[in-house]
């Protein structure tokens, strides 16, 4: 059986082509791609709050970039996340 019968690669471009080798056991990619998308925005908010507290401290100097700074601070990581994938994926 070839595997482009049995699997959607795209079309409706909402989902990402299907890999060339891809095992049933694997883990769907959709569940991979958003544990990964939201490890990330984790990752990028962490900083954007230790860049922030070194600016408090003075160790850094923001300057014109504190407000942003301080956006992606206090933003919620399902949007970080959101933007994260279609940064990535084109979604």
């Amino acid at each position: 059986m070839n595997s482009s019968s049995n699997h959607d690669n795209g079309a409706h471009g909402s989902r990402p082509p299907m890999p060339e080798f891809y095992m049933p056991a694997m883990w769907p990619l959709d569940l991979q791609n958003a544990i990964t998308d939201w490890i990330g925005a984790w990752f990028w908010r962490r900083r954007m709050r230790r860049l922030l507290a070194q600016d408090i401290e003075g160790s850094i100097r923001l300057g014109s970039a504190r407000g942003v700074v301080e956006q992606g601070a206090g933003e919620p990581l399902r949007l970080i996340a959101q933007r994260r994938a279609c940064w990535l994926r084109g979604q």
